[in-house]
């Protein structure tokens, strides 16, 4: 009896430990785990905390695909670590004319082709990374990569607050590296709330400066310069708006037909801006209407000339005037200014300075104005359907700027009628409905529905690198 005892005691104090000791053991399983930390960093706009890998601000609602340009790695100078892997072809639908150079060059066939007028990689295992379509694309629009980097995209050195290396100098818009019109409405807004904040807190006291000096200078008035010139207007800042040409020339010279209005856009002191059937005019009567309901001052045909920073804001030179101003915002074009015809009539919305969809002319009269690789290639693409009525002008006896391949081709398109090439040939007026030109001494009217001067033009690089902006390479994720 005692042995039967003492056996269910120890029984009894056995199980009391392991039952003690399970429980503990499943306390300690299903206790959660510490989660790996996050990686934060101050929204661009708000300036509160977020995920870096947040597609949107969870405080003030931003987009933050808006700065994936500001944010990209900068090129270390000398580096010599690359992508792993054969560069492959990433193509800019919105550059690409669908002239199909890029397929014909391919050496391996099928690995790009067109669709609805525009290139794609249709067949990328095909591709052997050897860039001849990148080489002889005219406009750019392809970019070689590898291990899912593009290899570079230059730019002017830009923070998240849209501020160069300059203190003081910001730059929206196109010139940054992000051209759509909603992404540079926005920035116009945003770089003015940070005009505002630095003024706010006594960096911009503007020691030395002259009493006529204003708050910011903006250049350019374009969709950013003019968002910037109506959010300056808004919250009572003393600006100066400069616009080299007429005011939104920008979207005169537009080179689609369309713009892609998918959403209403917000305009300062206007209110949400939505064009139903997204034309140029109707984009262009609605700018206008918000000029004039909001009185926002813009100084038009006077291009700036040079910009000096000293301890207390800028120097402003143009080519009418002296100005001085504690910032300045510069909201122009990537491209830098094209070289105009200097013509009556070449401020109509017809005329561009690029051409982007080529597809989209059906049945047209058009004149091409220009003799190097991008006039000839808009001429071929612009004749491929053999719908449109094309005509080459050029003021040389032949194209000796242009390729020995696009030569060629555009002997073909003569030879069989789709183009007509006039040399010796310069626009003398742009009419409504016709083109008067001088041809081999003769005047000559053609009929017209659109001219596309392709003659060159200044790039904004070398003025940025006087002014001291640093230019740099960032590498983007494709």
């Amino acid at each position: 009896m005692e042995t039967f005892l003492a056996f269910v005691v120890a029984a009894f104090v056995t199980l009391f430990f392991v039952r003690g000791y399970l429980k503990k053991l499943t306390t300690i399983r299903s206790a959660p785990r510490a989660a790996a930390p996050v990686a934060l960093h101050p929204c661009p706009r708000c300036t509160k905390s977020i995920p870096k890998a947040s597609a949107f601000c969870s405080h003030c609602g931003a987009a933050l695909a808006m700065w994936s340009v500001h944010r990209a790695e900068v090129k270390a100078g000398g580096s010599t670590s690359a992508p792993q892997g054969k560069p492959k072809p990433v193509i800019n639908a919105s550059l690409c004319v669908g002239c199909g150079t890029c397929v014909e060059v391919c050496p391996e066939t099928g690995t790009l082709e067109l669709i609805n007028g525009k290139a794609i990689l249709a067949h990328s295992e095909r591709c052997t990374g050897h860039s001849k379509c990148a080489e002889v694309c005219p406009t750019q629009a392809i970019i070689m990569a590898a291990g899912g980097v593009l290899q570079t995209l230059k730019v002017p050195y830009v923070k998240e607050d849209f501020e160069t290396n300059v203190p003081g100098l910001f730059i929206v818009g196109e010139l940054g590296g992000m051209g759509l019109i909603k992404t540079a409405i926005n920035e116009g807004k945003l770089v003015i709330d940070h005009v505002r904040n630095r003024m706010g807190d006594g960096s911009a006291a503007g020691n030395g400066m002259p009493a006529e000096a204003f708050d910011v200078a903006i250049i350019g008035a374009g969709p950013a310069g003019l968002s910037a010139s109506l959010s300056a207007q808004q919250h009572e800042l003393r600006y100066l708006t400069l616009e080299q040409g007429e005011i939104a020339s920008t979207i005169r010279q537009y080179p689609r037909q369309k713009f892609l209005m998918a959403e209403p856009i917000d305009i300062p002191l206007y209110g949400s801006l939505y064009v139903a059937d997204g034309t140029k005019e109707a984009l262009l009567s609605v700018w206008e209407t918000i000029l004039k309901n909001t009185g926002v001052r813009v100084q038009t045909n006077e291009r700036l000339e040079r910009l000096e920073k000293n301890n207390a804001g800028f120097h402003v030179e143009t080519t009418k005037g002296s100005y001085y101003a504690r910032f300045v915002v510069l909201a122009l074009g990537r491209r830098g200014s094209p070289r105009r015809l200097d013509v009556p009539g070449e401020d109509l919305a017809k005329v561009a300075y690029r051409l982007i969809e080529a597809d989209t002319y059906d049945h047209e009269d058009v004149l091409v104005v220009g003799g190097g690789d991008s006039a000839l290639e808009a001429a071929l693409a612009l004749s491929k359907s053999g719908k449109n009525r094309v005509t080459l002008c050029h003021r040389s006896e032949g194209f000796n700027r242009a390729r020995d391949r696009n030569r060629e081709r555009l002997l073909e398109a003569v030879a069989s009628g789709r183009v007509e090439v006039l040399l010796n040939s310069r626009v003398l007026e742009i009419r409504d409905k016709s083109v008067l030109l001088d041809s081999n001494g003769a005047q000559r009217e053609l009929s017209n529905s659109y001219v596309f001067a392709l003659i060159g033009g200044q790039s904004p690089e070398e003025f940025l690198r006087k002014t001291g902006v640093q230019i740099v390479e960032k590498v983007l994720s494709t």
